[in-house]
C-alpha cells in the first residue's frame, strides 16, 4: 500500500537541522522557544490577578493546602496520570492556563506593582519572566493563597486587551 503524503509537510517544510543555529547564537538553548534579546522600547503586558474584596478565605490558607485537605476528606478524587499519583509530587500553585477573565463579583483586580508594594518583592525578580513565579513572599512553599487568584500564562483578559489597544491608538500616528 503506498505511503499517505504527509499534510504537514505542506505546512511546515523540512529544513536543514542548522537552519536556526542563528537563534541558538542570539538568544540562548530555546529548549521552549526563543525570545530574543529585549529591544530599548520593549514592555511586558502583565497578566490580570485578583483578590477578594472583603477577605473571605483566610490568607494563610494556600491552594495547595486547601487541595491536599480535600484529598484527605474525600471530597476530591487524586490526579494520576501514568500510574503517578500527581498530588504527591507536585503543588497546587493556583495558577490556570489559558484566557484570563474576571471572576465575577466579590473580587477586584490587583496590580503586581501592589503586589510588590505589599509584599517587599520586586514587580518580576532579575533573571524572570512575568509570571506565576513572580512575588514568592505572597505565597506558600510555591502555593498562592486561596484568598487570591494569581495570573494564568496565556491570553490576555478583555479588561486588559481594551486598556491595550487603547494606549497603543493613542500613541500610534494615523
Amino acid at each position: 500500500m503506498p505511503e499517505e503524503p504527509n499534510p504537514m509537510l505542506s505546512l511546515w517544510p523540512l529544513v536543514p537541522s542548522g537552519a536556526t543555529d542563528w537563534l541558538l547564537e542570539r538568544c540562548g538553548d530555546g529548549l521552549t522557544g526563543f525570545m530574543p534579546p529585549a529591544m530599548p522600547d520593549a514592555v511586558w503586558v502583565l497578566n490580570a490577578m485578583y483578590e477578594h474584596e472583603h477577605e473571605q478565605e483566610p490568607a494563610e490558607v494556600s491552594y495547595d493546602e486547601y487541595h491536599q485537605a480535600r484529598l484527605a476528606d474525600g471530597s476530591t478524587q487524586p490526579h494520576i496520570a501514568g500510574g503517578i499519583d500527581l498530588d504527591a509530587v507536585s503543588i497546587a500553585t493556583g495558577g490556570g492556563l489559558g484566557r484570563a477573565r474576571h471572576p465575577g463579583p466579590g473580587r477586584r483586580r490587583l496590580r503586581w506593582t501592589d503586589l510588590a508594594r505589599r509584599t517587599g518583592d520586586p514587580v518580576v525578580p532579575d533573571g524572570l519572566m512575568p509570571s506565576y513565579r513572580c512575588f514568592p513572599s505572597a505565597k506558600k512553599e510555591g502555593s498562592w493563597p486561596l484568598s487570591m487568584i494569581p495570573p494564568t500564562e496565556g491570553s490576555l483578559d478583555r479588561e486588559t486587551w481594551n486598556r491595550l489597544t487603547a494606549a497603543l491608538t493613542r500613541c500610534t500616528p494615523c
